[in-house]
């Protein structure tokens, strides 16, 4: 081990201006300190003077960490140098200094000798592997140096045993926002990156993004990956090339918030809604983005848990129980959390894949009314029930655009949930050759050979919710529902967040148990909702039933065998009330009870705060609308969508005054208003 005559005489200087030097107790020429530092600098151990000044003075004077930014403007970076500097700041004696650089390694050498003294721990913020030794100088003798990282790094040649890494789990972040998306039904996603992270082949958002699509055996779109662009202007260009090429996206993930700003500003500016024409995850939460409209859906990075690993590492903070402390030199990955919000949004598709469109594709002119009410157009309606709200609004909305249009309808039948009733009912509204057909039915199976006569016939048949087996798309004009996969999504939120805010976890669920397309992809959509977006939930059964009158039993001999359970998915309202019986029979009060559609018993229930604490309820008068619309279309030979999905609404104890008028189109009856009043604050 060298003494202090041996620095002395290899740095060309006496004994005591090396003393100087290291203690600085007397003015010493910069050249002279650079000579000296230089050589202390060399050496493989320091001398032991040297080590025991700087324990003494690491112990008794200021506390420095030393955080070196690579990119200052990253947002996850920037965001933790923040949160660091507040936390070491309510360390007595303790401050962060904050070395901005290019070259973490130049500038680790340059502050080796200068910060020694009070330097407690050295903070590297980076996002690309480090090619360079990051081996700990001598002069740096028990102060620990942290890797921070969005990425799993390479460190080639370095000496690891002496770094600790804490790596936020970008990957598995953005692999999730991946998949969110291709659960909800998206296949065309962009990556918008706009040069914070550098897309490298081991760049963990990239890599996500191509497996997360290869896991769903979809094939990854190269044009619809942007590789670092640089400025608004490169972003509008690249956006423009997306939106108005061959084969526009209908989500992306997007690295930045100055991305995610230039493109809610395009879209502003060319007339694109989101999430209707785009759905959209950022990497990073803004404090904005829960204020946006619609809030935007993010990957949040738990930078305040890094931060706490950090300082943990670096013995700054007391260990309050809540965790052991970590050791040095860690690996340590910090999982990141999927916030679901508006921005994203489901893709109903109909029975054949085919995308929803709005009604807005529906719209006639002036001159397209008069043109059909010159001609004496007739319709008939199948419904594969009656009596319930649903059907009520469904034929008001038809009747009244029918009205406007001159269009006469001839007859209404009611097939009681009876697939062979309604099979005869339709050949005796077929035997009344009417111009439109418009039926909802009752089964896809034995339904089917009286739907195939009418695709044969004269009459344009216009579908509600179903597509009976053996029918092809040229069969029909179109086929009119709620957005499914919203109104499942909408149902299963309202189920998640009540569970949660009642401090219940056990959920049943039961569903229709028939080939009935849009109940099965509603019922489909709540439980991949549940399984995504509430991993502190269990789902412990799911059963089906054919028929409402089964849901009683069923009901009972689900608690009965499974009596953990706390909260129930039932398919649609009429189900729901029936279990809402066996609940009270058995003594059930405590249950919550997640459901779609809006009729007057169900709102009741929900009016009083009983079972029901939320719904996702369709639209069913402007479905009707869509519906005359679609035919209306049709009789003009206009090309119409084969699909059209009307969103839902979210209803709740909250809103349920609200929008029972929006709904019902009238003001919501006297005994629902004072329950509402009088359970307020149950």
């Amino acid at each position: 081990m060298a003494t202090i005559q041996d620095i002395a005489k290899m740095a060309g200087v006496s004994v005591a201006t090396v003393s100087h030097v290291v203690n600085q107790t007397r003015y010493v020429s910069p050249r002279t300190v650079k000579k000296v530092e230089d050589v202390i600098n060399s050496m493989d151990e320091l001398p032991k003077f040297i080590v025991k000044k700087q324990k003494a003075a690491r112990s008794n004077g200021s506390k420095n960490v030393f955080i070196y930014v690579t990119n200052a403007s990253n947002f996850f970076q920037s965001q933790l140098v923040k949160i660091l500097a507040s936390e070491v700041s309510k360390i007595e004696g303790a401050k962060v200094v904050t070395i901005y650089t290019d070259d973490v390694h130049e500038a680790l050498k340059n502050n080796q000798m200068v910060n020694t003294d009070h330097c407690i721990g050295q903070i590297l913020l980076v996002n690309d592997d480090i090619k360079k030794s990051l081996k700990p100088h001598p002069s740096m003798n028990g102060i620990p140096i942290i890797l921070v990282s969005e990425n799993h790094l390479n460190i080639t040649g370095s000496d690891t045993n002496s770094i600790s890494q804490i790596v936020s789990d970008t990957y598995n972040g953005c692999y999730h926002a991946v998949n969110h998306f291709v659960n909800n039904g998206h296949e065309k996603i962009a990556l918008l990156n706009n040069g914070d992270q550098t897309l490298a082949k081991n760049n963990s958002i990239l890599r996500a993004y191509k497996e997360a699509l290869e896991t769903k055996g979809i094939e990854m779109n190269e044009s619809y990956i942007s590789r670092g662009l640089m400025n608004e202007d490169s972003i509008r260009e690249y956006l423009h090339a997306l939106f108005f090429g061959f084969d526009p996206p209908s989500a992306m993930f997007i690295t930045s918030e100055s991305a995610l700003i230039s493109t809610l500003k395009f879209m502003s500016s060319n007339n694109l809604n989101c999430p209707d024409d785009l759905s959209i995850v950022c990497l990073n939460e803004a404090s904005w983005f829960e204020l946006f409209s619609p809030p935007i859906t993010s990957v949040k990075q738990n930078v305040e848990v890094i931060a706490k690993k950090v300082l943990e590492v670096i013995c700054m903070e007391e260990d309050k129980g809540s965790s052991p402390p970590l050791k040095e030199n860690l690996m340590a990955v910090i999982p990141t959390n999927l916030s679901i919000r508006s921005s994203t949004a489901g893709i109903a598709r109909g029975p054949f894949g085919e995308k929803a469109s709005g009604v807005d594709v529906l719209e006639l002119s002036v001159k397209e009314k008069n043109e059909i009410k010159e001609r004496n157009l007739t319709a008939v309606i199948s419904f594969h029930y009656m009596g319930a709200a649903w059907m009520e609004l469904h034929e008001q909305g038809i009747k009244n655009v029918f009205l406007e249009l001159g269009i006469s309808l001839l007859a209404i039948t009611n097939a009681h949930f009876d697939a062979d009733m309604q099979s005869k009912q339709l050949l005796g509204l077929l035997a009344l050759e009417p111009d439109i057909i418009i039926a909802m039915p009752v089964e896809n199976k034995k339904t089917s050979a009286a739907f195939k006569k009418i695709a044969k016939s004269n009459s344009k048949l216009v579908l509600i919710t179903n597509v009976p087996d053996g029918l092809t798309p040229e069969d029909y004009v179109s086929c009119v529902s709620v957005n499914e996969w919203s109104h499942g999504r909408v149902a299963g939120s309202g189920l998640g967040n009540n569970m949660r805010k009642y401090n219940k976890k056990n959920i049943g669920m039961l569903v229709f148990d028939a080939d009935f397309y849009a109940t099965n992809q509603r019922d489909s959509a709540v439980k991949q909702l549940l399984l995504e977006e509430f991993p502190d939930l269990t789902i412990k059964a799911e059963i089906g039933f054919k028929d409402e009158n089964d849901i009683y039993q069923k009901t009972i001999e689900l608690l009965e065998k499974h009596t953990d359970i706390e909260g129930l998915y039932i398919s649609w309202d009429g189900p729901a009330m029936k279990a809402t019986e066996a609940l009270m029979s058995i003594g059930r009060s405590d249950m919550i009870i997640g459901t779609a559609d809006l009729d007057y018993p169900l709102a009741l229930k929900m009016a009083r705060g009983e079972y029901i604490k939320s719904v996702s309820s369709q639209r069913p008068y402007e479905q009707g609308q869509a519906i005359a619309l679609v035919a209306a279309n049709a009789l003009l030979n206009k090309t119409v969508p084969k699909f059209i999905g009307v969103e839902p609404l979210a209803v709740s104890n909250e809103n349920l005054i609200k929008n029972w008028k929006t709904i019902f189109k009238e003001n919501a009856p006297e005994e629902m208003v004072d329950l509402i009043k009088n359970n307020r604050y149950l």
